[in-house]
């Protein structure tokens, strides 16, 4: 890997470190919201909540990964695939999660 390689991996860092940071928030939160309502958080919730905080940091990791021997273009491309499937996935959890209080 060359100096670029590592700048976009640096750089593209800062959107998984938001992504971290807003999981950690909803997985401090959300249980303290089902709490004040009467309700206990479920097992499923918590697996769902920490799978929200692990996911985008494997993601990234495997991006770079399987990308560390390609071209600039193509290494930022694989990594920007890679948190795009984070947002989606993040998505997913938070309607899952929001979908087990109600059941």
């Amino acid at each position: 890997m060359t100096r670029a390689h590592y700048g976009v991996a640096a750089l593209l860092s800062i959107v998984v470190g938001w992504f971290v940071f807003d999981a950690v928030a909803s997985l401090v939160a959300f249980p303290a919201a089902l709490a004040s309502q009467g309700d206990e958080p479920s097992l499923a919730l918590w697996a769902l909540l920490w799978a929200g905080v692990l996911l985008p940091v494997l993601l990234f990791a495997a991006a770079i990964v399987v990308a560390r021997q390609q071209p600039l273009p193509r290494f930022a491309l694989v990594i920007i695939v890679a948190l795009t499937a984070t947002a989606a996935l993040r998505i997913s959890i938070i309607a899952l999660a929001a979908g087990s209080t109600v059941l």
